[in-house]
């Protein structure tokens, strides 16, 4: 019996390699290589090579990161870090330089919980606030932002 793996790095070897990436690997690994948190709001687009000479080891690459709006100043922070970390998982310097592009990420990663339903305290404290407003528009906003503010969230969602 054979797994799947094998065949798999065959097939996608020549679309991931349009986009920089020898193998997979980064794409798939990205959550254990830069962490959860950062995980969930960054995904790496493409790597930018410099040229190279026939049968050397590609070095001194430049990762381009997805990030949501936003996010791009924290990323920016963390960039030495993430390249340590992409160049531990590579085993050599193969990312010297990484750019930030902001813009949506894959749906499975932006995707929260809806907020759940308020205390009947706190739904009528919001309603309470929401009296004065006239625009109907405008209050119903209002409201899915008092919910999503008032509604206790799990430690995973924070």
């Amino acid at each position: 019996m054979q797994t799947l793996d094998k065949d798999f790095r065959v097939l996608t070897r020549a679309a991931f390699a349009r986009y920089g990436f020898a193998y997979a690997d980064l794409i798939t690994q990205w959550p254990a290589i830069v962490g959860e948190t950062l995980a969930q709001w960054s995904e790496p687009e493409r790597i930018k090579w410099p040229r190279a000479g026939a049968g050397e080891r590609k070095q001194g690459g430049t990762l381009v990161i997805r990030v949501v709006p936003g996010r791009g100043l924290d990323l920016q922070h963390q960039t030495p870090q993430i390249i340590d970390r992409i160049n531990s998982f590579y085993g050599y310097c193969a990312i010297t330089s990484v750019k930030i592009m902001q813009g949506t990420i894959s749906e499975t990663k932006t995707a929260r919980p809806a907020p759940g339903d308020l205390g009947p305290d706190q739904a009528k404290a919001l309603e309470a606030r929401l009296e004065a407003v006239a625009d109907p528009d405008l209050k119903a906003a209002l409201r899915r932002l008092g919910k999503g503010i008032l509604t206790p969230r799990s430690p995973q969602s924070k």
